[in-house]
């Protein structure tokens, strides 16, 4: 009788072990399959710049970029999904780049700026 209860107990505790991993890994996989956002808004006049990320939707990251910029002339520059951006600038020319690490983002933005003293003014990456 007592073995019986033991092998009883064992298969409670593996068909629960096993519930929970299910659970676990179906939502690990909803996490991954969610896409995060992230957008950078300038302004030219000012100078003044504002960025977010890690926001569910485009519109919420341009959104909270532009309201982090602060000024009416703001503009978003560049958004990105699951990656990174940046914004490179020279006086009134402006380059921007987005791509999966921030080097590369920096580099395109630089690139698109397109004159030799254009530095990096901002950047901002999603956690994923």
């Amino acid at each position: 009788m007592m073995v019986r209860h033991v092998y009883q107990c064992a298969l409670v505790a593996v068909v629960s072990l096993g519930a929970i991993a299910g659970i676990q890994v179906l939502s690990a996989s909803a996490a991954q399959g969610e896409d995060m956002y992230g957008a950078i808004a300038t302004d030219d006049e000012t100078g003044s710049w504002g960025y977010a990320y890690n926001y569910p939707t485009r519109a919420q990251a341009e959104a909270e970029a532009l309201k982090e910029c602060g000024e009416q002339g703001c503009q978003v520059e560049v958004w990105f999904a699951n990656a990174c951006g940046a914004v490179a600038k020279d006086g009134n020319t402006v380059g921007w780049g987005r791509a999966e690490s921030r080097a590369e983002a920096e580099a395109k933005a630089l690139s698109a700026c397109g004159t030799g003293a254009c530095k990096v003014e901002v950047w901002a990456c999603t956690d994923r």
